[in-house]
């Protein structure tokens, strides 16, 4: 069983084989629980009974505390392990069966998976012992749970347990290794989410950016050297990621982005130094001083200041010269000129700081 968000395809795999998910009741009505502790309920669940699995699960979205302590003290990884392909599959120790109603929520699914997180049920070393079996299970939905749950675990040392599912042969299962290393909070898979990007599609794309932003400054420098990637794609990637971080020590590839020979990249770039603010003023106009002035360059550049002066009129008065000198005849001399007075008057009245360009 898995959520639309995180698992799209409602779909078993067993023996090799996709089948339709198991036909639930006409009536949808919830049987009694009964009256079996949890404790022997959690003992049955675990050698494979599917009446007791699911009386057992019923207790624990009611929160009994009887339940978790079933759950957290029984010395028995069969246990988890059945609980990990009833959130994947919905299946129990291979079998289908009837899931009651309440079982079959995003809800349920998440408050199950809460029971793998440590210290919240059962304990870390019966997760990993299920956990890491499960990584390499031939059904897709079972590893791509596992490395779903690792990621909510939040321990950056079981990254290099999830790396190796960016090259896995389902797309499901490398989504959730994105997620999942985003998650981990560890810095040293960033040049691997990088790599992923030369055979990601745009939804892909799009998730490997989340993660990265989520791993935040620390994956700055691997961005910066990878912004200098010959293929475009991956340039366009890490100037978006740059901006989604918003770690000023990326102005200087950004601004030299505005003149990248890929147009689409250059609007990247272009796009990407808006969300710095008052802090790109000052680059941005040095490299209209110092570099050669293309069309594209004169697009890119035209976007930011202008869009900066947009959104603050009081700099109007220093930017909207230099915009309209990039779309004058003489365009390549107006413009350092133009460029080289605005930053003289910017600096001279206080509104950004003076310093040396390299």
């Amino acid at each position: 069983m898995q959520t639309h968000s995180d698992f799209p395809e409602e779909r078993h795999e067993m023996a090799g084989q996709i089948i339709p998910p198991t036909p639930q009741t006409t009536t949808d009505v919830t049987p009694p629980v009964g009256e079996t502790p949890p404790q022997i309920l959690a003992q049955q669940a675990a050698e494979g009974h599917r009446g007791a699995a699911w009386r057992l699960m019923l207790w624990i979205l009611q929160n009994d505390p009887r339940a978790m302590v079933a759950v957290s003290s029984l010395e028995d990884d069969r246990l988890a392990a059945h609980l990990l392909e009833f959130i994947a599959m919905g299946t129990w120790a291979g079998k289908p069966f009837v899931v009651p109603l309440p079982l079959r929520s995003p809800f349920a699914r998440t408050r199950l998976r809460t029971l793998f997180m440590p210290g919240a049920g059962m304990g870390t070393v019966r997760i990993m012992h299920v956990l890491v079996p499960a990584i390499h299970d031939p059904r897709p939905a079972m590893r791509a749970n596992a490395i779903h749950i690792l990621g909510l675990m939040g321990r950056p040392s079981e990254a290099s347990l999830v790396v190796p599912a960016l090259k896995d042969p389902d797309a499901s299962v490398r989504m959730q290794a994105v997620k999942a290393l985003g998650r981990l909070g560890n810095p040293d898979v960033v040049p691997d989410l990088i790599n992923a990007l030369r055979t990601a599609d745009e939804e892909m794309g799009s998730q490997v950016f989340l993660s990265l932003v989520q791993l935040g400054s620390a994956a700055v420098p691997f961005l910066l050297e990878a912004s200098h990637s010959p293929v475009a794609w991956i340039r366009w990637h890490c100037y978006r990621a740059l901006g989604g971080i918003l770690d000023d020590r990326a102005i200087p590839v950004l601004v030299r982005g505005l003149a990248d020979l890929d147009h689409g990249v250059a609007w990247m770039a272009a796009r990407q130094l808006v969300q710095f603010g008052k802090s790109c003023l000052g680059p941005t106009l040095h490299f209209l001083i110092v570099q050669e002035l293309t069309p594209w360059l004169a697009e890119t550049a035209s976007y930011v200041l202008h869009m900066f002066y947009n959104r603050a009129r009081e700099y109007e008065p220093y930017l909207k010269p230099v915009v309209q000198s990039m779309h004058e005849v003489a365009a390549q001399i107006g413009t350092p000129v133009a460029a080289r007075k605005a930053l003289d008057r910017l600096e001279a009245d206080g509104i950004i700081p003076k310093r040396v360009y390299a």
